[in-house]
């Protein structure tokens, strides 16, 4: 497109430089035209208007320099051949309107109306020497009309480069998010792949200190049950009662471990350690720099349902700063009470006016309230979306199950 707009200004200007010599010599009722002067003044006419298009228009002074300059071999092919005023002045006022800035173009655009003004002064053709009035207005409004166009086709050339500029910045973001999102992705996928080895380690841990024990002690009493039954079956009999009664603790112990059975990430005592290790992966790999803060630090313990959760709810959190409002800071905010645990949660993303309340939010809220919190959000249009969250000291989600009859288990489940 931009190829096929060039062709079309050369072709006009090329077409103004054939009106030039056309009409110098179709208007010439002499018979004297002098063709090896006007081959020359046009050659330079032309070759100084090329030169200001190619290689000058980097360069204002040189522009100016060039556009007075033409003014000169205009009136040198006017004073010696005549011709159309409005024609000699086309290429010059269009160049000033649109190689110049407004300021300089103004001035320029006013020096070459001068031009025309005087030369309008003094028609070549005695059949305007009555009318050199109409001749001055004719010539004026050529002008006027001239320099409009000059400068509509400036204001459209500027405004394509600006969105061409914007287009490229805005590509450059995209190139930046597809990848801080591949980054996000492959690093939420190496944080589920550490979270199933360690609770694979943690299952194995479990097995090995209470049904392995409990078994390996079995089988080496089992072995001895038959000697001992022959030399001293009263013996042989109680250790069978102490057998059983260890196999009920063993069981008791595997039934224990099953209840007990979560994630060693979410044990009481390592919650916040683990919320804090979650912050400091993300920033690695995202590049996006998160201020924690913690009020009111005595027992700021979390159970392992309150640890879960707000690691879920801070792992979706993270991710809609960065994938959604392209944030590059993030600040949250927490403290303890006797009562409750309070959530501040702030980045300074863009997110839009009408964003619409999707899974990721959902998500978070049921998980909130289903422990028995309190979820909100409060998008600030293009300054930042920030959360609030509130939930229960001592509640957990095994209870909150019980009481709601079974709940909805599979938005949670770890």
């Amino acid at each position: 497109m931009k190829k096929e707009k060039d062709n079309l200004f050369l072709f006009i200007r090329y077409s103004i430089f054939f009106c030039i010599s056309l009409s110098v010599i179709t208007l010439d009722s002499s018979g004297t035209l002098d063709m090896l002067k006007l081959v020359a003044y046009l050659l330079i006419y032309i070759v100084n208007a090329q030169l200001r298009m190619y290689f000058f228009m980097k360069y204002r002074i040189y522009t100016i320099l060039s556009i007075l300059f033409e003014i000169l071999i205009i009136y040198l092919l006017y004073s010696s051949f005549g011709g159309f005023t409005f024609i000699y002045f086309f290429v010059s006022i269009i160049d000033a309107s649109i190689m110049l800035e407004n300021i300089e173009a103004a001035v320029i655009s006013l020096i070459l109306y001068a031009a025309v003004f005087l030369i309008s002064l003094k028609p070549d053709y005695s059949a305007l020497e009555r009318y050199v009035y109409i001749n001055v207005i004719f010539n004026t409004l050529v002008v006027a009309g001239f320099s409009s166009l000059g400068r509509y086709i400036k204001s459209q050339r500027d405004r394509k480069i600006e969105a061409q500029k914007l287009y490229d910045k805005i590509k450059v973001s995209e190139d930046r998010l597809k990848d801080a999102y591949g980054r996000l992705e492959s690093y939420s996928s190496t944080v589920e792949e550490i979270t199933i080895l360690k609770e694979r380690n943690r299952i194995s841990r479990e097995i090995h200190d209470t049904v392995g024990h409990t078994l390996s002690t079995l089988i080496i009493q089992l072995q001895a049950v038959p000697y001992l039954w022959k030399s001293n079956p009263d013996e042989a009999e109680n250790m069978i009662k102490d057998m059983v009664d260890y196999t009920k603790n063993g069981l008791e112990d595997v039934r224990r471990a099953v209840r007990e059975l979560t994630p060693l990430a979410f044990d009481n005592s390592s919650g916040i350690f683990l919320l804090k290790e979650l912050m400091i992966n993300f920033e690695k790999h995202s590049k996006v720099k998160i201020k924690f803060n913690i009020s009111n630090k005595l027992h700021y313990d979390l159970n392992s349902d309150q640890s879960f959760v707000l690691y879920r709810v801070f792992q979706e959190s993270f991710s809609n700063s960065l994938r959604h409002g392209q944030a590059t800071e993030i600040n949250i905010n927490m403290s303890f009470s006797e009562e409750e645990i309070y959530v501040h949660m702030r980045d300074n993303g863009n997110c839009k006016k009408d964003m619409k309340k999707g899974f990721g939010l959902t998500n978070m809220e049921k998980r909130i309230v289903f422990i028995g919190g309190i979820f909100s959000y409060i998008n600030h249009e293009n300054k930042g979306f920030e959360i609030n969250i509130s939930i229960p000291r001592n509640k957990n989600i095994a209870k909150l199950q019980e009481d709601s009859d079974g709940g909805d288990k599979d938005n949670y489940s770890r």
